[in-house]
C-alpha cells in the first residue's frame, strides 16, 4: 500500500465539498497531479478498499452508461466506486441532499420508461404507473423535508 498515495487521497476528499467522491475522480486528479507512477484505476481501489480511513461503495448502476461510458465521463460523470472518508460524517443537509438527488434520477427514469412504454398489459401499465405516482410523492415529501428544515 502506497501511504503517500491514500495521504493526498484523504487531503482530495477534505477539500471536496461532497462527502461522497468518485474514486475515478481522485485517481484522475493523482494522474494530473503526476502522484500515481502506472497505478492502474483497480489497484487504486483495492488501496482505498485496504486503508481503515476510508469507505468505499460499489456503484451497480450503470445504466446511464453502457456503451457510452468514455464520453459521460469527459462530461464529468464518473461510473464505478464511489469513496468517503469515515471521519467526515456528512451532514443531515447533505444526506438530504444526496436523497433528492438519487430519488430525482429514479423519478426521471421512470418518467422516461413511461414516455416510451409500449405496454400491452394493463396490470404492467398500472404497475409503472404506481411506482411513478410513488416516487412523485416521496421526491415532493423529501423535498419538503430537507428544503424548509434547511
Amino acid at each position: 500500500m502506497d501511504r503517500k498515495l491514500t495521504n493526498l487521497t484523504e487531503q482530495i476528499l477534505l477539500d471536496e465539498k461532497d462527502f461522497i467522491v468518485p474514486a475515478k475522480k481522485i485517481w484522475l486528479k493523482l494522474s494530473l497531479m503526476d502522484k500515481l507512477d502506472d497505478v492502474h484505476f483497480e489497484n487504486f481501489t483495492t488501496m482505498l478498499k485496504e486503508d481503515t480511513r476510508f469507505e468505499v461503495f460499489e456503484n451497480h448502476d450503470n445504466s446511464t452508461a453502457g456503451e457510452h461510458e468514455e464520453d459521460i465521463e469527459n462530461i464529468v460523470f464518473f461510473e464505478g466506486p464511489q469513496v468517503m472518508l469515515k471521519s467526515r460524517k456528512p451532514s443531515r443537509t447533505e444526506l438530504g441532499n444526496l436523497m433528492i438527488t438519487k430519488t430525482n434520477t429514479i423519478y426521471k427514469s421512470l418518467k422516461k420508461a413511461w414516455d416510451q412504454r409500449n405496454i400491452e398489459n394493463q396490470d404492467e401499465e398500472d404497475q409503472l404507473l404506481q411506482a411513478l405516482a410513488s416516487t412523485q410523492k416521496l421526491l415532493r415529501a423529501l423535498k419538503k423535508e430537507f428544503t424548509e428544515s434547511s
